[in-house]
């Protein structure tokens, strides 16, 4: 018995397997007096540790033959004394002169510290045990791998991997954004509420200073159509003729082109120029007088599968046109015309003149759907309004469903209320009065028409120009409307002799260096009289207004298989037209146009409250209310209303 009164019989300590030392209990003198009373022996009854158990902060129970004598204890003051300093208060590790038992103690074990970084070293091949740098724990071979590894390098390379996937999505979002498109407006094909823009080409530009325009001259002046912002330009002369231009309806063939005008390969390479800049090339194609009746169909259309896939281009057309390599013969049936310009040129489509003369023949109907078999879904088929008011009621439907476009001419000069029995007419008859009937192709003026300002002032023609692009339907403009250009003027009579055509007059351009060419005289016409050219902002304006409103370009709402009106047109005594456009979730617009004489105040509260000039007028932007709505003589505003 000790002085705690536990027994120290070596059968209870198990001293047949521990050292000797072990069975003799350390001096008191090495425990602090506060802490006697926390220290507690096991009791025998309790369960002994595992032999091989080590602790950082316990003596090493390990054996003795098995483990060195790391540290040397001493009895030297200082070393005791430094020891006594360090040691913290429980006294554990303690160095101090003892007695014998003490002694072996402490010199057979040793305490596991946790060491400072500089005693730290790496594990040798003999498998002993060393200690981690970083973190000051015991680390053998079969320590895993990654203890190794560099982790602060790893800790930096994730985090700037993190932030630069950050940086990625934040860039692919903004670019999203910024690729959206501005405007959610509903598709239309490209010919449906387009501009055309109607082109005599003897008039418009030369090239090659004989004083009469050309084909490369139209090729020259591709930026100035983009300009404008026109969907497609119609040629409505390029056919051999005698004394072209002066006698230009009397077509010798309608596989060639007029020499004075150049050559096939030149109205391919003017299709193709064209379509860089996304507008289209229509033809006019007039077949009368040249045409005595219509051949028979080349194509069994009831065998036929129908196009639906939107390619002009099938196996049926490919097997058809491979004969077609050279030109063939003059006044063979049109069925081969088309396909002659469709392959070598690709033009987008034909304005077929002179139907109204075979209105009756036995073999229109067949005809025209082998036209539009062959064109496509995608290249259109016009035809004029006195064709369709002379077909027999039996053969409207069918002629009808396979025309996408019927020329109108709207004749300004009658006044506003002509103008508006016009437009009432035509879109709430049976040219429009079905989902696939054709659209209107309005015409102000054109090859055969006198121009707007032989009768009206060139205000005259601004305004009439800026009303047409409001209402529904594919407006056209003829070459020079757009700046009011005015008919050739002759007061000498030196050219009495084509007077006829001097509604045609050269087109007049803002660059005196590149007017419509060098020579001092033309051939066949006086020289243009004046031209407007600051007109020409308003009427860029007005297109490109039209181009991005549904309201205006959508010729009817389509609900249900229906076509519910979007327009409404209004006329009074005073020379005054309003038209009214709409469509759902989308702005609506007021065209307000004065072709009298006098300045007028207009009250018209009971349709509008107030609203945005957006074309038409130096004002532009600007807040307008209705109830005293002033407009000038001669003059057309857009509004865009307010809800």
């Amino acid at each position: 018995m000790n002085h705690l009164q536990i027994s120290t019989d070596p059968t209870l300590l198990g001293a047949d397997l521990l050292p000797e030392s072990l069975t003799t209990s350390p001096s008191v003198s090495t425990f602090l007096p506060e802490e006697d009373a926390s220290t507690c022996l096991l009791l025998p009854e309790t369960p002994s540790p595992p032999l091989d158990f080590s602790h950082p902060l316990t003596p090493s129970m390990g054996n003795a033959t098995d483990n060195h004598v790391r540290d040397s204890v001493t009895g030297d003051d200082d070393q005791a004394a430094e020891t006594s300093s360090s040691s913290g208060s429980s006294g554990i590790g303690m160095v101090a002169p003892v007695g014998a038992g003490a002694g072996n103690l402490f010199s057979h074990n040793s305490y596991q510290h946790l060491r400072k970084k500089s005693d730290v070293v790496k594990a040798g091949q003999d498998g002993s045990m060393h200690h981690a740098a970083s973190l000051g724990i015991a680390v053998t071979k079969d320590m895993p791998g990654f203890v190794h590894w560099n982790w602060p390098l790893i800790r930096k390379c994730t985090f700037f991997v993190f932030l630069a996937l950050i940086v990625a999505m934040v860039g692919i979002v903004v670019a999203m954004i910024a690729t959206l498109p501005k405007s959610c407006n509903p598709p239309a094909t490209w010919y449906k509420g387009s501009v055309f823009y109607e082109v005599f080409p003897a008039s418009f530009q030369d090239t090659n200073d004989d004083g009469l325009g050309d084909i490369r001259g139209l090729i020259g002046r591709a930026e100035y159509f983009k300009t404008l912002g026109i969907g497609a330009v119609r040629l409505n002369s390029i056919f051999p003729s005698k004394h072209y231009p002066d006698h230009f309806q009397e077509v010798t063939s309608l596989l060639d082109v007029d020499e004075v005008l150049g050559k096939v390969e030149d109205v391919q390479k003017l299709a193709a120029t064209l379509h860089e800049r996304n507008i289209s090339l229509v033809l006019d194609l007039p077949i009368h007088p040249f045409l005595e009746h219509l051949s028979p169909p080349t194509i069994d259309l009831d065998r036929l599968p129908n196009r639906t896939d939107g390619d002009m281009i099938t196996s049926e057309f490919l097997r058809l046109s491979r004969s077609i390599t050279t030109k063939p013969e003059s006044g063979t049936v049109v069925s081969d015309v088309l396909r002659f310009w469709l392959t070598r040129t690709g033009v987008d489509g034909f304005y077929v003149k002179g139907l109204e003369h075979f209105a009756d023949d036995p073999l229109l109907v067949e005809n025209v759907k082998e036209w539009k078999y062959l064109l496509g879904p995608d290249r259109i088929l016009m035809v004029g309004q006195k064709f369709v008011e002379q077909l027999p009621e039996r053969t409207v439907r069918d002629v009808l469903s396979q025309v996408d476009l019927v020329d109108v001419y709207l004749d300004v000069s009658n006044g506003t209320d002509g103008i508006a029995s016009r437009v009432q007419d035509a879109i709430q008859g049976r040219l429009l009065r079905g989902v696939d009937h054709p659209w209107i192709h309005w015409s102000l003026g054109s090859v055969s028409e006198r121009r707007l300002t032989s009768g009206l002032s060139p205000n005259a023609t601004l305004a009439a120009t800026l009303m047409e692009l409001t209402i529904p339907g594919t407006p056209s403009i003829f070459y020079g409307d757009e700046i009011s250009l005015e008919e050739a003027n002759d007061p000498k009579g030196e050219h009495v002799d084509t007077q006829h055509l001097h509604h045609l007059a050269a087109m007049v351009w803002d660059s005196a260096q590149n007017q419509f060419t060098s020579r001092g005289s033309l051939p066949w016409l006086p020289r243009s009289a004046s031209a407007s050219l600051h007109h020409l902002d308003y009427v860029i304006e007005a297109i490109a207004l039209r181009k991005r409103s549904p309201s205006i370009y959508q010729n009817a709402v389509v609900k249900e298989g229906q076509m519910l009106p979007n327009t409404d047109i209004k006329s009074n005594q005073n020379e005054i037209l309003v038209i009214q456009r709409w469509y759902p979730r989308r702005n609506s617009f007021a065209t307000v146009a004065n072709l009298g004489s006098k300045r007028v105040s207009l009250d018209l509260t009971a349709m509008f409250y107030s609203g945005e000039i957006v074309a038409g007028s130096s004002l532009k932007h600007e807040r307008v209310y209705f109830d005293r709505f002033e407009i000038n003589p001669l003059e057309t505003i857009v509004v865009k209303l307010h809800k």
